[in-house]
């Protein structure tokens, strides 16, 4: 059953008189209960003004947003704040998303009081099972966040999302202030959580191998839009638009006697402000022929469940 659904959604921020830089341009997708949705893409590409989108931290331009069957945009009063505990994030910086003045117990202990979930002494005995839950001990209740390191942080950061007991979870690069060690817990911590609670996750990340590992699906991002959009095994084994194989590619791989096959895009991004005509990646594009330049390729079903927005499809 479908949780999220995002339908053409736009964001366009004015530069200028008559000039917008369209951070995320006409996006549809759903995510449904107990999945994990992955999205990919360049710094840059709109992942996390997306994110903030689903969460309401900023409204779009065009379209609509549907969380377990109600308008996020037109939601007020009550109804929002039923979607705003059961929609939570973690954030990419865990130390910029937690007050520096406010102890664990009270950072994590919030959500809980506002919610009205507990009260009282409970709430200290509810923030100490969320935080053994996520691998801290009772100690840390009346810490403050400098006294943590990175991991240690985020760890706090997942109590917090997991506090008012949400549906789904948006988390905005939540590995990449993280060390590469530390990434690999982080992530086997997710996966367990998610396992345990059945909870949606909309992971935005540019970390090719933990999307691999941890989604169900996966949408790659170009320049606000979505170019490809599939199962996680059939896009990683087989990408049918020349960006996510270039993406693909620049993931080290190991080999004896041979080369690795990367593919170097030429050029930069082009701004969003500016969008190439045709197809928007025609610029750098290792696979571009005639049509490119100037039309712009139909967002498609080209095999069973697999979309992609591509000429050569």
């Amino acid at each position: 059953m479908e949780l999220l659904e995002l339908e053409n959604v736009k964001k366009y921020f004015p530069v200028k008189e008559n000039h917008f830089l369209k951070a995320v341009d006409d996006v549809s997708f759903s995510v449904n209960e107990a999945e994990v949705f992955g999205l990919v893409g360049e710094s840059g590409c709109g992942k996390s003004t997306l994110g903030k989108l689903v969460l309401k931290l900023i409204g779009p331009t065009a379209g609509k947003i549907l969380f377990d069957g109600i308008d996020i945009l037109q939601a007020k009063g009550q109804e929002l704040s039923k979607i705003r505990r059961g929609l939570q994030i973690i954030f990419q910086d865990p130390l910029a998303s937690l007050n520096p003045r406010m102890r664990i117990l009270d950072a994590v202990g919030e959500g809980l009081i506002v919610n009205n979930i507990v009260s009282g002494v409970e709430v200290k005995d509810r923030v100490a099972q969320l935080l053994e839950k996520v691998g801290l001990g009772a100690d840390s209740l009346f810490k403050y966040p400098h006294e943590f390191s990175g991991g240690q942080r985020q760890r706090i950061c997942i109590a917090r999302a997991l506090a008012v007991n949400p549906k789904m979870i948006v988390a905005d690069e939540p590995l990449s202030a993280l060390d590469v060690s530390i990434q690999a817990q982080m992530i086997n911590l997710l996966e367990g959580l998610q396992k345990d609670s059945g909870l949606a996750f909309l992971f935005i990340s540019h970390n090719l191998p933990a999307i691999k590992h941890f989604s169900d699906r996966v949408a790659v991002m170009y320049l606000g839009k979505i170019v490809e959009m599939s199962g996680t095994e059939g896009l990683f084994k087989d990408p049918m638009h020349p960006y996510t194989e270039a993406l693909l590619s620049a993931v080290p791989k190991p080999e004896v006697g041979g080369k690795a096959g990367r593919i170097i895009l030429e050029g930069d991004v082009p701004s969003p402000v500016h969008i190439p005509p045709g197809c928007p990646f025609h610029p750098r594009c290792h696979k571009r022929f005639g049509p490119c330049d100037t039309i712009v390729p139909v967002y498609q079903e080209a095999k069973k469940n697999r979309w992609v927005s591509c000429h050569l499809w």
